[in-house]
């Protein structure tokens, strides 16, 4: 049924009475309803369009999505067709006229809508589902590089294209090359501020790739986040500022005529949002200093594992994390089975001590000396700026100036008349308004 109805694609154009002639399903799934060019620029021609330098992505109804490369010139059809591509499976098919460049055709797992690429020299290529690579220049060819890939030539039945191998029409096979086997580099990346910047990640190399294409996508809608090739085996740094989500780097080598490898390298990489409480900071090394019973929030963990110190075991990454003890704690972070990230968390004690001048200090008189010192377990480098003291006569606050000699902030309160006794109240509190310390004396009025 599917071979005799598709024959006539191969001549490089549809035929979309015959094979529209199904009515049309109730209405398009969640998403786009028509091909929407999301990525890059096309230029109207009278055949179709030209792609801009920096290439473009269509989304179609249904999941599956088409990549042009620069200079490629296309028409998108926006009409499916209603394809018979099982039993009972009547599927949306959407069409490319390829007329010259590269085109990729991708219809991932769960799509409910498919592609047929239609090229130069009578060639027509399927793609139920999968990924396929279709190139026309001089040469006409095809490459299949994962699922299932059908090609028809002049009218002819379609056939498959097994998985890793290139058909040049009228001109034979030859296989794709390997991807690389493996990307270095962590799987989980903590962001403290908006954003973060993905560093150099090194590849396995492949022997005899020309270059390695690396994609970066949004997890949940495929929608492409960042995209590059790169004449080193290596995913360069600063592809792109990633907000905290859930991505999938995708990676092939290249071979000489440009098409991917078969298989292509696909790692999960996450990135989590640190949501540090108050009085807390992440240091160069990455490290994270907050105060012990304090909690640091963890945002964005879907599908995020987390495992106490080298060697425990792995269960769901938690929404906060706290330091029972003031102890330095190891916590590894992996997403899928790429390599686990370590994240310290170190306690950060930060405590005033609050010293009077006299130890039985009598007004009027002398003035009474205040001074305040704050221990700080792990300083900030980054932070700016004093602890602020508050000092209270009785139940009445007093201006006091504060100025820093050495490790301690040194002020005077001045001598008043009065009755007494008073009692003289010091609070100390961080920039961020974290109690660090109090203390009192009672000042006796003078005897007369």
């Amino acid at each position: 049924m599917l071979h005799r109805q598709l024959t006539s694609l191969g001549s490089g154009f549809i035929l979309m009475g015959a094979l529209a002639a199904t009515p049309a399903a109730a209405g398009p799934p969640p998403g786009v309803f028509r091909p929407t060019l999301e990525l890059g620029a096309a230029q109207s021609t009278a055949t179709g369009v030209k792609v801009g330098a920096e290439g473009a992505e269509w989304a179609l109804p249904g999941g599956a999505r088409v990549v042009a490369e620069a200079d490629a010139e296309l028409r998108v059809i926006a009409k499916p067709q209603q394809l018979n591509l099982g039993p009972k499976r009547r599927v949306p098919t959407y069409t490319v006229m390829l007329q010259s460049g590269r085109v990729r055709a991708i219809v991932p797992d769960g799509a409910t809508s498919a592609v047929i690429v239609s090229a130069p020299r009578k060639a027509a290529v399927l793609v139920p589902n999968g990924e396929a690579g279709v190139v026309a220049g001089d040469d006409v060819a095809v490459a299949s590089t994962r699922g299932e890939i059908l090609v028809g030539v002049g009218g002819k039945s379609f056939r498959a294209l097994p998985v890793g191998s290139v058909e040049v029409i009228g001109g034979g096979r030859h296989t794709l090359l390997d991807a690389p086997r493996d990307v270095g580099g962590p799987s989980v990346l903590f962001a403290n501020d908006a954003t973060i910047e993905l560093a150099s990640m090194p590849l396995t190399p492949v022997s005899g790739a020309s270059a390695y294409r690396v994609e970066l996508r949004d997890r949940k809608t495929a929608r492409l986040v960042a995209r590059t090739v790169t004449q080193l085996p290596r995913v360069p740094a600063g592809l792109a500022r990633l907000a905290p989500g859930a991505y999938l780097l995708r990676v092939t080598s290249l071979d000489e005529t440009g098409f991917e490898s078969a298989l292509p390298l696909e790692r999960p990489l996450n990135v989590v949002r640190l949501a540090l409480p108050p009085g807390a900071f992440l240091d160069m090394a990455g490290v994270v200093h907050f105060a012990p019973g304090s909690r640091l929030g963890l945002e964005r963990t879907d599908g995020v594992e987390m495992r106490y110190g080298h060697t425990g075991d792995f269960s769901a990454a938690p929404p906060s994390l706290e330091l029972l003890r003031a102890e330095p704690r190891l916590l590894g972070f992996r997403s899928g089975t790429g390599p686990a990230t370590e994240l310290w968390l170190v306690p950060r004690v930060q405590r005033a001590t609050i010293e009077f001048g006299p130890r039985a200090p009598h007004w009027p008189g002398t003035p009474l000396e205040i001074n305040v010192r704050v221990d700080d377990s792990s300083p900030d480098p980054m932070s700016t700026g004093e602890p602020k003291a508050a000092v209270s006569v009785g139940v009445d606050p007093v201006a006091v100036e504060f100025k820093r000699d050495g490790a301690w902030l040194r002020g005077t309160l001045p001598a008043r008349d009065g009755t007494g006794p008073w009692v003289v109240r010091v609070e100390v509190k961080s920039r961020d308004g974290r109690e660090l310390g109090r203390d009192f004396i009672e000042v006796a009025a003078a005897e007369r």
